[in-house]
């Protein structure tokens, strides 16, 4: 009904009903940029589709930049190409340095593609080398490797959902409770769905906008 007030009235102003219309998007564009973020960002997109163009050419003129190559294979898992992000991660003085952001990347990479084993090696190596990567989504992958099991470890579980909540990320705790969610575990999913929008109520004030997203998606999911 708003939305119909508000063409109604760029309507009246404009006089011209298309360009009413593409106003009333516009709005709703900026309303949730501004204060929810469900909209995707097309112009993201964009500029890792270009960013990976000029890190792949860098490669051509200079095969050992391993910084070029650790940024394209973070371009290639952001957009779900993991294969061609694990290609992009084999480069030889990545291997040879073996960060903690690369051991990161690459374990969550090898998860998505179902190579488990070596996955969860890689994430473990990061976390030793830094315990705050990823500011607790390793362990949610740690997790569901877990869950994966016939017969899933429950002190490791137990460890793995306390190492996640430590960080009071609402995110993380939204994504801990989809996972299971994904498994069939209700009552597990709609505790942490609880956890993820009580987190959020506590969030300071500046970074409310950033996670508004999950905790409205946690609550919805939460009744359903």
């Amino acid at each position: 009904m708003r939305s119909f007030y508000l063409y109604f009235l760029f309507s009246y102003l404009t006089g011209n009903p298309l360009i009413a219309l593409i106003l009333v998007f516009a709005v709703y564009g900026l309303v949730d940029k501004l204060y929810f973020g469900f909209l995707p960002d097309f112009t993201k997109g964009v500029r890792a589709n270009h960013q990976i163009k000029s890190h792949l050419r860098e490669l051509t003129v200079n095969p050992q930049n391993a910084h070029a190559a650790l940024t394209l294979g973070i371009l290639y898992f952001e957009k779900k190409k993991y294969s061609q992000a694990r290609d992009a991660f084999q480069h030889p003085k990545l291997e040879k340095d073996g960060t903690a952001n690369y051991y990161y990347y690459l374990g969550m990479t090898m998860m998505e593609l179902k190579e488990k084993v070596s996955g969860k090696t890689f994430i473990e190596k990061a976390l030793e080398m830094d315990p705050r990567i990823g500011y607790g989504l390793p362990y949610i992958y740690l997790l569901k490797n877990e869950m994966d099991q016939g017969i899933p470890n429950k002190s490791t579980v137990e460890e793995l959902e306390e190492k996640v909540e430590r960080f009071g990320n609402t995110e993380n705790l939204y994504r801990m409770a989809m996972v299971y969610r994904s498994l069939g575990n209700k009552e597990k999913a709609g505790e942490f769905f609880g956890k993820a929008i009580e987190t959020y109520a506590y969030c300071p004030r500046g970074l409310k906008r950033i996670h508004r997203k999950w905790a409205i998606l946690a609550r919805l999911y939460r009744t359903i």
